[in-house]
């Protein structure tokens, strides 16, 4: 292929390797908007600093020496667990949440993630999603992994969320997620790939410049696992995350369904809310027990889209490819009937 045949966003060129790995990796969602800055004359070079100066940075980026103070959580209120240094809060499951095959929608467990992150937003950071949007700003999920890996679950049983960010480059800033049964026991994981974005006047939809996400981040440093971390600057693609199983996806079957978006699978910004895919996708299989899914949000959805679905199924997998005219918009891989962990040959069919 020849790159400087392929039609690249203004600019492109002074985009540096973690900048065009940003934009490859979104699909060509998120265009980097990345400003270059000059030293000032006698301004002292980086490997002068002194070691001081050096801890003061590493601390900054980190989150400094603040530790979060313990505080409870109730239903719809969000605390913080210093034992496990975890946001947190119980969720409890409604019939409305629950599937026949005796587990949790993946689609409620999606929406109780990002319940959490709402709701954390708005008592650390004082601010809702309704703001960010009055402010031309959005958070985007572009990827996500969500994974049932505990027995049944009842009626009005209470889950456990705990979750934590990263913010390895601008503008991502994943979670790590976890639900857990009265017991203790572990019932799902999951991670989330969000996007700190800016909203232009014709409603595109770009990567926020890194002062911003810098502003943001410091918020939330904190509440960061320490020494633990899924992602860096040089590695943000979300399948690294996960192991290789050894064993290929083979399909034995394939299919095409039309699938229109309805305003019930968007939100408010307009576009598709990540947690509806595993529900729109189970419209257009024959099996209806999913118990994992790998979303990867490639282009903005909206009410009104015609979607040419193609289902390509081994008995307990499937690979779907959204296209819009042309255009791969969503890409989507479950596993379907048993629990057993997502691993990187499905991912990467779908990234």
């Amino acid at each position: 292929v020849d790159a400087g045949a392929l039609p690249w966003p203004p600019g492109a060129e002074a985009w540096n390797a973690k900048e065009l790995e940003l934009f490859i990796g979104s699909g060509g969602f998120l265009k980097p908007k990345a400003k270059r800055s000059v030293a000032a004359p006698g301004t002292v070079p980086a490997t002068q600093t002194s070691k001081a100066e050096s801890k003061a940075v590493q601390e900054e980026r980190i989150g400094g020496s603040d530790e979060p103070d313990e505080e409870p959580s109730s239903f719809e209120v969000p605390g913080f667990s210093k034992e496990r240094h975890a946001v947190t809060m119980p969720v409890r499951v409604h019939c409305e949440d629950t599937a026949p095959h005796g587990h949790v929608r993946l689609e409620s467990l999606v929406a109780f993630a990002e319940r959490i992150r709402s709701l954390a937003l708005e008592k650390v950071g004082g601010t809702t999603l309704a703001d960010l949007m009055e402010q031309k700003k959005a958070i985007l999920a572009t990827e996500y992994v969500v994974e049932i890996v505990g027995p049944g679950i009842h009626h009005l049983d209470t889950l456990r969320i705990d979750t934590s960010p990263e913010f390895p480059a601008a503008p991502l800033f994943p979670w790590t997620t976890e639900m857990f049964l009265g017991s203790g026991q572990l019932y799902m994981k999951g991670l989330f790939a969000l996007n700190l974005c800016q909203v232009s006047e014709s409603g595109a939809y770009s990567g926020i410049d890194e002062e911003r996400y810098k502003q943001f981040a410091d918020t939330w440093r904190k509440f960061t696992k320490p020494g633990k971390s899924t992602f860096s600057p040089t590695s943000l693609r979300m399948f690294k995350a996960y192991e290789i199983a050894g064993t290929p996806f083979t399909p034995s079957s394939r299919r095409e369904v039309q699938y229109v978006v309805r305003a019930a699978d968007c939100d408010m910004y307009n576009v598709l809310f990540q947690a509806r895919v595993a529900s729109m996708m189970e419209a257009c299989h024959s099996r209806h027990d999913p118990m994992a899914f790998y979303v990867n949000i490639r282009m903005s959805v909206r009410p009104g889209d015609a979607l040419a679905v193609h289902v390509l199924a081994e008995e307990d997998a499937a690979l779907f490819i959204c296209l819009r005219g042309k255009e791969p918009v969503l890409t989507a891989f479950g596993h379907y009937g048993s629990s057993r962990p997502m691993c990187q040959e499905g991912m990467k069919c779908a990234s």
